[in-house]
């Protein structure tokens, strides 16, 4: 009895048809791939958006519970020094981090290693590629939201001005608190902890030092510490003394950015805000 199976029957693909599949993989990775990166992007964006909302609800919480924002560098009791950024971490629930820099017994927080390499989640942004899991150089921890000296500190004469929310003249949402910036930038770095010893070290930005506006998206090399620096296309993020956030064009003019940032200056906000 003959066999009703044809010998020219195929089971598999030819090449032809191979490599067709396998362009048209390649085609839907193609596409695919750029809206992944861009839901990533804006995932990281909010994320570092909910930091920037979480730090200014801690000043606020601060002024209301001390009577003055925290001073950009500033001494309390026993401790001679320390950066706004400590003095904040019982606002965001970091309250071991600040009693390990409160025992200190050379009253500088940051000599205790412990604390000044502590990786503090809501001090850094996702997006943030330029440090080693938060670690901008040797020991020393980073911090992505550089504070404005123009609030934290009274520019060009004191680092500890004691300056109330109620007292910002041109309102809170008018005026930055913190702005995102590299953790490491160039040869330093932008560490939460460091004292006033050196600018280009500590986690703030200084207008009267340099008045320009955040870097579009520099590489780390061509970072300047003393700006704040926009992590991509999209802008800079900064947040605001009413606690808001709100996303800085690199494009903003030096007149806008300079009234954005003194709380006193009586300035007008150009159309660019």
């Amino acid at each position: 009895m003959l066999s009703n199976l044809n010998p020219r029957t195929r089971s598999g693909f030819t090449l032809i048809e191979l490599l067709v599949v396998i362009a048209i993989i390649a085609v839907l990775i193609g596409l695919l791939v750029p809206a992944v990166q861009k839901v990533r992007e804006a995932a990281n964006r909010m994320s570092s958006a909910n930091n920037l909302k979480q730090l200014g609800i801690a000043v606020q919480s601060h002024n209301d519970g001390v009577g003055y924002i925290p001073g950009q560098w500033e001494g309390r009791g026993t401790i001679i020094g320390a950066s706004q950024h400590f003095w904040l971490l019982p606002y965001i629930e970091q309250e071991a981090i600040y009693k390990l820099g409160l025992a200190d017994t050379s009253f500088y927080p940051h000599n205790t290693v412990a604390v000044r390499s502590a990786i503090i989640k809501p001090f850094l942004a996702p997006s943030d590629t330029t440090t080693n899991n938060g670690i901008a150089t040797g020991d020393w921890a980073a911090s992505n939201y550089a504070a404005n000296h123009g609030v934290f500190g009274e520019p060009n004469v004191q680092w500890n001005p004691k300056r109330r929310i109620a007292n910002i003249q041109d309102g809170t949402s008018n005026t930055i608190l913190f702005a995102e910036k590299y953790g490491a930038c160039g040869g330093n770095g932008s560490l939460w902890s460091h004292g006033t010893w050196t600018w280009q070290w500590m986690s703030t930005y200084a207008i009267n030092v340099n008045n320009n506006p955040p870097q579009a998206a520099p590489t780390k090399a061509a970072c300047d510490p003393t700006r704040p620096q926009a992590f991509g296309s999209s802008g800079c993020q900064v947040g605001l003394c009413d606690g808001s956030v709100r996303n800085i064009n690199t494009s903003i003019t030096v007149a806008t950015w300079l009234s954005a940032n003194y709380p006193n200056d009586n300035g007008v906000l150009g159309s660019d805000w």
